[in-house]
C-alpha cells in the first residue's frame, strides 16, 4: 500500500462557499474535491508527499497541522487531544481508509488534508 498526501490552502469561500461544487467539482483545478477519493485525480502538484506506511502518512499529516494550528480557531486545534486526533488517524490509515480533513483559519482562509490509500 502507498498513502497520497495531499495539501491545499486557500480562500474558505472555495471550499465550503455556494460555488464549492462548481469550484471543487472541476478536477482539473487545484481545489480540494467534492469527493474524497478524487483527489487522486486532481493536479498532481497537490500531491505532497507519498508515504510508505500508514505511521509516515501521519507523521506527514502532524507536521502539516502543526504549521496551521495557531491560525486555527482554538477549539479546532485543541478541542481533540492530540493523541486521540492522531491516533484515529493511525487506526483508520491501518484499516485502509482514507482520511480528508478541513480547517477554517483566521482571515478567511481554509487547509484541506487527505491521505489517500492506494492498494
Amino acid at each position: 500500500m502507498a498513502f497520497c498526501c495531499y495539501l491545499w490552502h486557500g480562500d474558505t469561500a472555495t471550499a465550503q462557499g455556494p460555488k464549492r461544487d462548481s469550484l471543487c467539482g472541476d478536477l482539473s483545478m487545484a481545489t480540494p474535491p467534492v469527493m474524497t477519493r478524487d483527489w487522486l485525480k486532481k493536479p498532481q502538484s497537490m500531491l505532497q508527499r507519498k508515504a510508505s506506511t500508514p505511521e509516515k502518512a501521519v507523521d506527514w499529516l502532524e507536521e502539516v497541522f502543526d504549521q496551521h494550528a495557531s491560525k486555527m480557531a482554538c477549539s479546532q486545534a485543541t478541542g481533540i487531544s492530540r493523541d486521540d486526533r492522531f491516533g484515529s488517524a493511525l487506526a483508520d490509515l491501518r484499516s485502509g481508509n482514507d482520511l480528508s480533513w478541513g480547517f477554517p483559519l483566521l482571515g478567511s482562509k481554509y487547509v484541506a488534508l487527505a491521505v489517500i490509500v492506494v492498494r
